[in-house]
C-alpha cells in the first residue's frame, strides 16, 4: 500500500528542513517531491495542512506509563504502553528495568525475548537493564542489596535468557572487574552506558575508551563536576562524541543547566529521554516504583518518606517542547536529539531516526507549537490528533 504526506515542512535530519511530501510505500520512504514538484498517485493521501513533519521519536529510557511498569506483565506492559506512545509522538522505545535480583531479572529477559509487537503501536526495541553493576552510594531509589560488582558468569546467564533482547546496560565504572567487563560485553554487543556511579573523571574517561558509549541521565546519581575532585559529568563535558542522555523536565535538571549543558555540546551529544515510570498518564497520586511508595504531582514524582526524585512523567513531546523553551533551539536540533541520537545508541540508525528512503517509514506531525497531529508507525497512520 502506498501513502501520501503531502504539504509538509519536512525535517529529515538535524540539517536540513524544505516544503514538499513523501511517499510512503510497503512501510518505507519511498520518495521525496519537493514543493512545485507533481505529485504522483497513492492510494492514501495524508495533508500536512504545512506543520512539520518529523521522523518518529524515540524513548531510550523508560520504565513504563499508564500504570504499568516494566518490571512486571511484560506482554501485558509493552501491549498497553506501546498503544499509547503512538499518542505521544514516540514509535519506538527501550523497556527499562530498576534492578532486582538475578534470578528475577533472568525470568523477566526469557519473558521479553519472547514479547510479541502489539500492533498499531509503538515499536518495541528491546531491554535496557539499568543495573546492577552499579554504586551503592549513588543507587537514587534502586534496592542495594542487588547491586554489586559485575560478574561475566551472570552476564551469559542474562544474555542466554535475553536472546538478543538485551540491548543497553547502565554500570558505574569504578566497579572492581570492569575493565574486563566492558570489553566482553561490549563483544556481546551490548551498548554500555556510565550512570549511578561514584566514578572519578579518570575512570570514567577510561570506560569511554574501552568502548562506553556515555552517560544515563547526566547530572542525576552521579559523580559532579567539581573542581577540585572532577567526576562523571566532567568526563562527559570533556569528551566530545559521548552520548549525554537529558531528562528535560525543569526539575531533575535545573533550567539554567539545560542551558550551560546545550552551550557546551549542542545537539550532536545530547540524548532526549522521559525516563518515565507507571504514573505518567495516570493521575496524580500515590504509586509504587523500585519497591518505594511514591507521590506524582503533574510531571514530577517523588518518594513520600525521603522527597527523592523517583523518575519522571513526563511524555517526548514535553521533552521537546521545554528544550526548546529553555535553549531556543531549532526544529532540526530537536530531531537531532529526539530522533537520531537516540536511533544511534540503541543501534537501529539503519533503519529508524531519520526520514531516508528505505526506511521505516516511523513519521510525526507536528504544528507550529509541536503539539502532535500525526503519528504513522511503519507506513500505518495510527494516531490522527
Amino acid at each position: 500500500m502506498s501513502t501520501l504526506i503531502k504539504n509538509c515542512i519536512i525535517v529529515p535530519d538535524g540539517k536540513t528542513q524544505f516544503k514538499g511530501s513523501v511517499l510512503i510505500e510497503d512501510g518505507k520512504i519511498k520518495a521525496f517531491y519537493h514543493e512545485g514538484t507533481d505529485l504522483p498517485e497513492s492510494e492514501g493521501i495524508v495533508e500536512g495542512d504545512g506543520n512539520y513533519l518529523l521522523p518518529g521519536m524515540i524513548d531510550i529510557h523508560l520504565h513504563g506509563s499508564y500504570g504499568y511498569d516494566f518490571i512486571r506483565d511484560p506482554q501485558l506492559s509493552i501491549n498497553e504502553v506501546a498503544k499509547g506512545l503512538v499518542k505521544e509522538g514516540t514509535t519506538a522505545f527501550m523497556a527499562s528495568l530498576t534492578v532486582v535480583s538475578h534470578q528475577e531479572l533472568c525470568s523477566l529477559l526469557n519473558e521479553y525475548r519472547t514479547v510479541e509487537q502489539p500492533k498499531d503501536s509503538a515499536i518495541f526495541l528491546g531491554i535496557h537493564s539499568e543495573g546492577p553493576y552499579l554504586s551503592k552510594e549513588y543507587k537514587a531509589l534502586m534496592d542495594d542489596t542487588y547491586l554489586r560488582d559485575p560478574d561475566l558468569n551472570e552476564l551469559n546467564d542474562m544474555m542466554k535468557a535475553a536472546g538478543d533482547c538485551l540491548k543497553i546496560m547502565t554500570i558505574a565504572p569504578e566497579r572492581k572487574g570492569m575493565n574486563t567487563f566492558i570489553p566482553y560485553a561490549l563483544d556481546q554487543n551490548i551498548t554500555l552506558m556510565i550512570g549511578h556511579t561514584a566514578t572519578s573523571c579518570e575512570d570514567a574517561q577510561k570506560a569511554l575508551d574501552l568502548g562506553v558509549t556515555g552517560f544515563t541521565h547526566l547530572y542525576n546519581a552521579m559523580t559532579q563536576h567539581q573542581h577540585r575532585s572532577p567526576g562523571a559529568v566532567t568526563a562527559a563535558i570533556l569528551n566530545p562524541t559521548a552520548f549525554c542522555e537529558l531528562i528535560v523536565d525543569g526539575f531533575h535538571t535545573h533550567p539554567e543547566t539545560v542551558k550551560a549543558t546545550w552551550k557546551i555540546m549542542g545537539p550532536e551529544q545530547i540524548v532526549l529521554i522521559t525516563d518515565a515510570m507507571l504514573g505518567k498518564g495516570m493521575a496524580d497520586g500515590e504509586y509504587e516504583f523500585s519497591l518505594l511508595k511514591c507521590r506524582k504531582t503533574g510531571n514530577t514524582v517523588q518518594v513520600i518518606e525521603t522527597g527523592r526524585i523517583a523518575g519522571s512523567c513526563i511524555t517526548m513531546i514535553d521533552a521537546i517542547k521545554t528544550m526548546k523553551e529553555f535553549t531556543n533551539c531549532t526544529i532540526m536540533d530537536l530531531v537531532q536529539m529526539a530522533c537520531i541520537n537516540p536511533a544511534k545508541v540503541s543501534k537501529v540508525f539503519d533503519s529508524k531516526g531519520s526520514i531516508e528512503i528505505g526506511k521505516d517509514a516511523d513519521l510525526i506531525i507536528l504544528d507550529k507549537e509541536l503539539n502532535l497531529k500525526y503519528t504513522m508507525v511503519q507506513g500505518e497512520s495510527v494516531y490522527f490528533g
